[in-house]
């Protein structure tokens, strides 16, 4: 009973031709259309679903758009573009984008100490560590530093 009503309320709501006027051309326009239309419309807006949906979208397609064998094409009209994902997926190198990662942090450069007092056993350098004497060399706490002048560079 719903159904009936909205389809013939939708029916008494569509532009009527006036004396004299003559209705549009083409298969979009045509009373089939227009009562295929008005029950899809009424179907649509029920809760639940109704199961006639299926046949009464496919009945508009019909008489509305003139598909014959394929709905929803109109004669003449292009293919949909289909949308293909690519086969794999490119390299970053390839493809021209980079990935965004942090840069590294500065690698620190050390710089040289100077010697500041030296006694038997070792000398103190500019930085305030020890560099104990071990013959010819002068040793810190991370290994052999290498003397230039009054200058020291120590690991």
């Amino acid at each position: 009973m719903k159904t009936a009503l909205a389809a013939v309320l939708l029916l008494a709501l569509a532009p009527a031709a006036a004396p004299g006027e003559t209705q549009p051309d083409g298969p979009e326009h045509s009373p089939r259309c227009q009562a295929a239309r008005a029950t899809l419309e009424a179907l649509l807006v029920q809760t639940p679903p109704s199961p006639q949906l299926p046949q009464a979208r496919r009945q508009m397609a019909q008489a509305c758009l003139g598909a014959a064998g394929e709905a929803g094409r109109r004669p003449g009209a292009s293919p949909a573009p289909l949308a293909v994902p690519p086969a794999f997926a490119m390299p970053h190198a390839v493809s021209g984008a980079r990935p965004l990662v942090p840069a590294p942090p500065p690698v620190p450069v050390p710089r040289p100490t100077v010697i500041t007092t030296c006694d038997p056993g070792g000398c103190w350098d500019s930085q305030g560590r020890r560099l104990n004497q071990m013959g010819p060399l002068l040793v810190g706490p991370q290994g052999a530093c290498t003397a230039a002048g009054g200058l020291l560079n120590c690991p």
